[in-house]
């Protein structure tokens, strides 16, 4: 990277094409890859684990914004290996690099983007209501300021020092925020295992633990509203948005339709949101057909699609 830090990335695949994945928030590269095995052998996957995650955890953030950071990263990254005409994708947190890499430095090196449940844009205001945890934000956000402002001063002291009321009350908060990814009952059982700390510590390291804190504080004090610069996006854009998504509420996402007219909405029926894996079927379809040749721009298409437990109705 510019910092002269070194990024870790996955790299598999073969072919003509080549699609770079952003992960999500405590999330890390190895997530993509049961999905994006089976189209391997006809394109190539750059996966990278994003500053402050996966086997990148170490890595200092430069940037006051997390966002900011992220996005240079990803244009380093691109430069670095020489890439043009990429298909990009992003879910949540990796949506939000997307996006913020657009305002940033165009999609001149990309060929086409999927972005996968998130809103335009993180907080509410007057004229906005559709942010992240919706209704629920100014309750969440509270709490968590709370909270953030009791780490601050520890800041700078290894995990292990950290006083064991707030390391519980930090994996329970994240737990919390883990609830709000999971539609399905099952699935938010297994992300209520988060609140663990032998359990999540092996997902979410933590030699680098105040990276969550500016992640958080990032979210909730920088400027992540995309609705001015969203109509600069002129390739091939498609959209999967969880129609039970908590995290962000779906109808706020399919505000992204005014801004890019050309986009393609794929709703998904009995899915919140975490798509790839509470729609697994429906993501690896939209994805090979992401991946496919791109046809000449249409007009916006909005597709109901129901995950496998439920039926399916085209609007």
């Amino acid at each position: 990277m510019r910092d002269g830090a070194r990024l870790h990335y996955l790299s598999f695949g073969r072919g003509p094409d080549t699609c770079v994945l952003l992960h999500g928030f405590a999330m890390n590269a190895a997530m993509w890859v049961p999905f994006v095995a089976p189209l391997a052998h006809r394109v190539r996957f750059i996966i990278p684990d994003l500053r402050g995650f996966g086997r990148s955890h170490k890595l200092p953030l430069r940037e006051l914004s997390i966002l900011d950071q992220h996005a240079d990263d990803l244009h380093d990254l691109l430069l670095a290996l020489d890439l043009h005409d990429v298909h990009l994708g992003g879910l949540s947190m990796g949506a939000c690099t997307a996006l913020q890499y657009q305002r940033r430095y165009g999609f001149g090196r990309i060929r086409a983007y999927l972005h996968m449940d998130q809103a335009p844009c993180v907080l509410n205001g007057a004229d906005w209501q559709h942010g992240l945890l919706g209704a629920d934000q100014d309750s969440q956000l509270g709490a968590w300021r709370e909270l953030l402002q009791e780490l601050e001063i520890h800041r700078g002291k290894p995990y292990g020092k950290l006083p064991r009321r707030l390391r519980k009350r930090m994996w329970s908060g994240l737990a919390q925020f883990t609830s709000y990814a999971f539609h399905n009952r099952g699935m938010r059982l297994i992300g209520n295992l988060s609140r663990h700390e032998r359990l999540i510590r092996r997902v979410a390291p933590t030699a680098n633990w105040p990276v969550y804190l500016d992640c958080l504080r990032s979210y909730m004090e920088d400027d992540y509203d995309w609705r001015p610069s969203l109509s600069q996006i002129k390739v091939p854009m498609t959209l999967l948005i969880g129609l039970q998504s908590r995290m962000y509420p779906a109808i706020g996402q399919m505000h992204i339709a005014e801004h890019v007219p050309h986009a393609r909405l794929v709703q998904i029926d009995n899915c919140g949101h975490v798509v790839p894996f509470e729609a697994p079927r429906v993501f690896l379809r939209e994805l090979g057909r992401f991946l496919a040749p791109a046809p000449a721009l249409p007009r916006t298409r909005r597709a109901r699609i129901a995950s496998p437990s439920a039926s399916a109705s085209v609007a």
